[in-house]
């Protein structure tokens, strides 16, 4: 099946020309009004919603690119506050895979276990009963060790949602995520990598982790949300002004990601 076109955030959120690929260098970035005047960057991403945070462009990008999306709560912001892009591409995807790289270096508050933030999700048309319509979604999670918990639609699980928990490989704070999730074939599977490693867990038959779900109730991604949204209230106290960097998202049917 044809794979969906990139969306590295270097281009098509902070309004560069053309779509992109990854570890492409771009010479320009745009200023902060520039990205305010164009919703959704002019480029592959479909919108972008800011309220009460700081939303604009990290001078170096994560993975070879110029820029990144730079997003934080502004201080004393409300439960409302948010700052992420939208895409509205996907097709009712029984299967979806997707890629992005996350830094986490500026979060220097995000040590203990109550601040937590979304930073993604994927939204289905239609979910079954008594479920909501996030197929998948993503939350950073404060700690000793902080770590991204997966929430994966699971009719089989309390709530409907199966919890997935995947450590941060290193204290630096750069990192390569990439799930699939194959509705059909009933699976879930991630990778949680430190970026600055080429061989160690970067190929499709070597995952972080794999989890059986029952997500079939779902008629598949429709839309996802990537950026900084659904805070915790420790969250917005503590780690206010505090940038999550994000960059290089991917997304396809059948084929791993990778670098």
């Amino acid at each position: 099946m044809k794979s969906f076109k990139m969306k590295a955030l270097a281009v098509a959120v902070l309004g560069l020309a053309g779509l992109g690929m990854a570890g492409s260098a771009f010479a320009v970035c745009p200023t902060i009004a520039a990205i305010s005047a164009t919703p959704g960057g002019g480029g592959a991403w479909s919108s972008q919603t800011v309220t009460a945070a700081t939303f604009g462009n990290a001078a170096t990008g994560l993975n070879g690119t110029s820029c990144a999306l730079s997003v934080a709560i502004n201080a004393g912001a409300a439960s409302n506050a948010k700052g992420f892009v939208t895409d509205t591409s996907p097709q009712n995807e029984p299967r979806y895979r997707a890629r992005f790289y996350f830094n986490t270096a500026a979060m220097t508050n995000l040590n203990v276990a109550n601040r937590q933030a979304r930073v993604f999700s994927a939204l289905a048309t239609t979910p079954p009963a008594g479920a909501g319509a996030e197929e998948v979604y993503v939350n950073v999670v404060g700690g000793a060790t902080p770590s991204l918990r997966f929430f994966v639609g699971d009719t089989g699980s309390p709530g409907n949602y199966k919890t997935v928990n995947a450590a941060f490989p290193n204290a630096a704070g750069n990192y390569r995520v990439e799930f699939d999730l194959n509705s059909t074939a009933g699976t879930f599977r991630y990778w949680v990598l430190d970026a600055a490693t080429t061989n160690v867990g970067h190929d499709d038959t070597t995952p972080t982790g794999t989890a059986t779900v029952t997500d079939t109730g779902w008629s598949g991604v429709k839309q996802i949300n990537l950026g900084l949204f659904v805070t915790s209230t420790q969250f917005r106290s503590n780690v206010s002004g505090q940038a999550a960097i994000l960059d290089e998202f991917d997304s396809r049917r059948q084929t791993f990601i990778g670098q």
